[in-house]
């Protein structure tokens, strides 16, 4: 099972603003994003993903799709038999809060880690190199070296 961070979908499905040029590590990422979009829609493997992961794709895309879009990207997700959507037990979340400082990483992203430690899911597809600090995660996909350090830590 590999778990989704939110990122992969925004990359994904964000659209830049008219004439603007995107930078070879976005274009990057977002040619990486619609191949694992492309493997998640076919149901190559089994993913989970948390319902405030969930959240945080609808609060973005929802400034780029139209509500009927948006309708059909969240039904499309929820729908999906490869993917199983967790909720979050109240008391995890407010021992991600409680970890904010140790972790240097955000609550939703540490609730991400700890529901992978509980359901010892060990890959996730994320762009961002916080996970890498967790011997026992494997952060999808491999990042070139040339972009490693422009990528939100």
């Amino acid at each position: 099972m590999i778990y989704l961070d939110a990122n992969i979908f925004i990359y994904a499905y964000f659209k830049p603003k008219k004439g603007k040029i995107l930078s070879e590590k976005i274009q990057w990422c977002k040619n990486e994003a619609k191949e694992i979009i492309k493997k998640i829609n076919e149901e190559v493997n089994k993913y989970c993903i948390s319902i405030i992961q969930l959240s945080e794709i609808v609060n973005l895309l929802k400034s780029v799709m139209s509500w009927e879009d948006l309708q059909k990207f969240i039904m499309g997700l929820i729908s999906n038999k490869s993917i199983e959507i967790v909720e979050i037990p109240k008391l995890m979340y407010i021992n991600a809060v409680n970890r904010i400082s140790d972790y240097n990483m955000d609550s939703n992203a540490i609730s991400a880690l700890l529901i992978m430690k509980e359901m010892k899911i060990k890959q996730i597809y994320t762009f961002d190199h916080h996970y890498e600090h967790f011997e026992d995660i494997i952060r999808l996909p491999k990042i070139p070296q040339k972009f490693e350090k422009n990528i939100k830590k």
